[in-house]
């Protein structure tokens, strides 16, 4: 069995490169192998075997959800119908309180759309098209930092002087836009904007290009940037998706639930790895996350890291100790403070 390493280049969406890798750098699944083979391995092979099953799981092992389907459905709708608009295009945003995996799905939806563009242009990337532009918002950012981002996304070498105005720099930032037939802007961490001017240059760029602009942010529609005042001119124009806890007392959400915890024991990345225990505790799942989708990935994430980090390990079972362990870690690290404890938890069957 021989491994390639996955070498990432690039620390940040916010440059072409760097959201390209984020959205393509997806490793398959490792081959399966018994615990005794993976132990006759060089050191080397196995630890390449081990950051190839961590890689797996952190940037490739996900679970459908009902909000993927609507904001991809959504979206697809805005940038047929966008270029056809002459006023009052519209945009999306995807609102949710922390760790609910609003970025995620951003990327999940960049992604789509660079794949569709790529089926209908296949040379887009020689012809200089960008479907996807990305950008993150920071505390205090105002609409003229906004621009900025947009132009040295699209043109990194170009000189953005520090007394340009706000004016100056959204009529490159839509030139660039068009010249580069930009489909989708992803404006993530949204929720740092706010006031008169940020809302005025998003208008703006829904106004003068056909590029679908998408928030991402926290409780936008309620939130002191999109909620109320000049904001609200923005959410007006906006389709919204909000992310919210599971709520397993009705049927669809037991169910839904089910196949979350299900479709991550089943894809465990282990040796010998035999799916149920997680499964068998996706009630205790679902107390210990308050129903969250990304802090069960995160759990998932942890219970894989915490038995390829044990250099003593004598198998790849997972265990309801080393579940609980990882459970019990997330009450320093997020802010949920749940209450299972060992005893909740049951072996496999």
């Amino acid at each position: 069995m021989t491994l390639d390493a996955l070498v990432l280049e690039h620390a940040s969406k916010t440059t072409l490169p760097g959201l390209r890798e984020a959205l393509f750098a997806l490793p398959a699944a490792p081959p399966s192998i018994s615990f005794a083979d993976y132990q006759t391995l060089p050191a080397d092979q196995r630890e390449l075997h081990d950051q190839a099953r961590d890689d797996f799981v952190r940037l490739t092992l996900r679970v459908p959800t009902p909000e993927q389907d609507l904001s991809t459905r959504i979206l697809a709708r805005l940038i047929r119908s966008n270029p056809r608009r002459k006023n009052s295009r519209r945009g999306l945003m995807i609102s949710a309180p922390l760790f609910y995996g609003k970025t995620e799905l951003a990327l999940l939806l960049a992604r789509s759309v660079e794949n569709d563009h790529a089926k209908h242009a296949p040379n887009y990337r020689i012809d200089g098209e960008v479907p996807v532009v990305w950008v993150e918002m920071t505390e205090n950012a105002t609409g003229k930092s906004l621009l900025t981002q947009i132009i040295r996304f699209l043109a990194p070498t170009a000189t953005v002087a520090a007394s340009s105005n706000t004016d100056v720099l959204r009529v490159l930032a839509v030139d660039l836009l068009r010249a580069h037939r930009t489909k989708l802007l992803v404006i993530d961490e949204a929720h740092h904007l706010g006031g008169k001017e940020p809302s005025s240059v998003i208008k703006a760029l829904q106004n003068e290009s056909t590029t679908t602009v998408a928030l991402v942010g926290i409780d936008l529609g309620s939130g002191t940037a999109f909620g109320s005042g000049h904001g609200m001119q923005v959410t007006m124009r906006c389709d919204m998706v909000e992310l919210r806890e599971v709520n397993i007392k009705n049927d669809a959400g037991l169910a839904l639930w089910t196949l979350w915890v299900a479709t991550f024991d089943r894809n465990l990345p282990l040796c010998g790895h035999v799916p149920g225990l997680l499964t068998r505790n996706a009630l205790s799942l679902h107390k210990a996350t308050r129903g969250r989708l990304a802090v069960l990935a995160m759990v998932v994430e942890r219970l894989v890291a915490s038995i390829l980090d044990d250099h003593f390990r004598q198998h790849e079972e997972v265990t309801k100790q080393q579940l609980f362990a990882v459970l019990d870690g997330i009450r320093h690290t997020t802010p949920i403070r749940h209450r299972v404890k060992l005893e909740d938890l049951v072996d496999a069957a």
